[in-house]
């Protein structure tokens, strides 16, 4: 014998009936509210920490790629010692 959960998972999925225009169009003001409502909750940075941390990404991503331009230079020199094969 199935327990009671076991044949609830076992049934059909019912289908949902489809929403009508205004179900559509409450669902749509209450999506704006609560985008409002999280936007507002938003904390910006200020000024001087934006231009810090902008600074430090542009500084990481140039010895990033200056790293990444040596690692690539010296397999280039490799294969070309090796003859290209």
């Amino acid at each position: 014998m199935q327990s009671p959960a076991r044949a609830a998972s076992k049934a059909k999925p019912q289908e949902r009936p489809a929403k009508s225009k205004s179900g559509r169009i409450v669902a749509l003001r209450r999506l704006i509210t609560d985008l409002r409502s999280e936007w507002r909750k938003i904390t910006w940075p200020d000024r001087e920490t934006t231009r810090k941390l902008t600074l430090l990404v542009i500084g990481l991503a140039t010895v990033l790629g200056l790293i990444l331009g040596a690692v690539d230079a010296i397999f280039v020199r490799l294969w070309n010692l090796l003859g290209g094969l």
